[in-house]
């Protein structure tokens, strides 16, 4: 369709975003011919001061000539190239966003930059597709379980496994119906919180790249409980586990302090030892602090409670190695 006069503001915003910043500039020449090349529509000079103008007016950052000395840029971009690196790399490393998605995203936020910045992003590509999810519905997912939060629905979903054909399937023939509460960010996975119809009153958690065929029902959801806190569930599921909660104490080498204080921050409370070693206690799921610890046995051991410690002990006896 041919374009009109109408649109030439909003195409010459679009050259200015595309070809220039503070330190490219585009000449009145340049523009003109751009307009042409790009939209076929010819324009005179006065049009495109009357354009920048109108683009000030709403706040666009529109450097002229006069400013530059050179020619026509916009000197303010929505984003840095810096901060579009970062959300590339997000998406890049992201293990819930389906590989091909992932492409058609970092392509996006390549457009988002300047065309001469764009050819130093053209060679990230999506080569670790193998830890991506097969599950092509996660924004659907997303989409879905927000707008039932808003609405106050159950919603009724499939959720999925891996089988030994490394293909998601079932986990169950029924659907899980779930009073949703809230989607959280943790462990590079995104997971939906809310209490399942099927688990008495515990709240449970399901990861989102792993729920599909998703509904929202006409049932009104079981409201979120007064002493339930979002932060201390995400706090005190270490590692996305449930169960029971409570404080465990380790004692640790030293050089497990940088990844403790990684996973554990500020609510860690750690005390230092004469032998190379430090105490910390935390709160949190004592499954998920269980196996946290044995991802560090070598450095890492269960001080209290003892029964914790005990059903650590039993488990590195039960290794594969016959030790």
């Amino acid at each position: 369709m041919q374009l009109t006069a109408k649109a030439n503001t909003l195409c010459l915003l679009e050259i200015l975003k595309d070809y220039t910043d503070s330190n490219h500039t585009l000449k009145m020449s340049e523009i003109i011919s751009k307009m042409e090349s790009i939209y076929g529509l010819k324009v005179e000079r006065r049009t495109i001061y009357s354009c920048v103008n109108v683009l000030t007016e709403m706040g666009y950052s529109v450097l002229t000539p006069e400013d530059t000395g050179s020619g026509y840029c916009l000197d303010e971009h929505d984003f840095d190239a810096s901060e579009v690196r970062l959300l590339m790399d997000s998406v890049y490393t992201n293990q819930t966003i389906e590989a091909g998605y992932s492409k058609k995203l970092i392509e996006k936020l390549r457009k988002l930059l300047p065309e001469y910045k764009r050819r130093r992003y053209a060679n990230l590509f999506v080569i670790n597709s193998g830890r991506k999810t097969d599950n092509k519905q996660v924004f659907l997912n997303i989409e879905e379980i927000d707008e039932a939060i808003i609405s106050k629905r159950k919603i009724s979903f499939t959720y999925l496994k891996y089988d030994f054909d490394k293909k998601l399937k079932p986990k169950r023939n029924e659907p899980y119906i779930v009073s949703p509460y809230a989607m959280i960010a943790a462990n590079e996975r995104y997971y939906l919180i809310g209490k399942c119809d099927s688990h008495d009153n515990a709240i449970s958690h399901f990861r989102i790249d792993k729920i599909s065929d998703i509904t929202i029902t006409d049932n009104v959801s079981v409201p979120m409980p007064d002493e339930f806190s979002l932060s201390s569930y995400k706090d005190s599921a270490v590692l996305m586990y449930g169960g029971e909660c409570g404080r465990v104490t380790f004692k640790c080498d030293d050089v497990l302090l940088q990844n403790a204080i990684d996973r554990f921050g500020g609510d860690a409370q750690i005390t230092k030892n004469v032998d190379n070693s430090f105490n910390m206690t935390v709160s949190g799921s004592y499954e998920g602090l269980l196996y946290w610890s044995l991802r560090f046995a070598d450095c890492c051991e269960i001080v209290s409670p003892n029964e914790l410690r005990v059903k650590a002990i039993e488990l590195l006896k039960k290794n594969k190695y016959g030790i």
